[in-house]
């Protein structure tokens, strides 16, 4: 999760210095793309939950791997480095 790094970065950069307004939007880019994973997740395990309980196991089946295909992307994620090329 590239942006949980950066994020964690600018935190504590934010703490030894006052963020330039150019590491105040990452922050913001961060944040949102952070809060749209979270927000995907919960969701799919909300649903998840809901597909066992009414012991309906084709669709559970299919957030399982609507769940794999979300964490396998976010593991791919690449993030620009501060020269603009792309890094894992």
């Amino acid at each position: 999760m590239p942006y949980h790094v950066r994020l964690a970065e600018l935190f504590f950069l934010q703490k030894r210095r006052q963020l330039t307004d150019t590491e105040v939007l990452d922050m913001t880019h961060c944040l949102a793309a952070s809060a749209k994973y979270c927000w995907d997740l919960v969701a799919l395990k909300n649903m998840s939950l809901a597909a066992y309980q009414v012991g309906d196991m084709e669709w559970l089946h299919d957030i399982c791997n609507q769940i794999d295909a979300l964490e396998e992307k976010q593991a791919t994620i690449k993030r620009p480095d501060r020269n603009g090329a792309d890094r894992k």
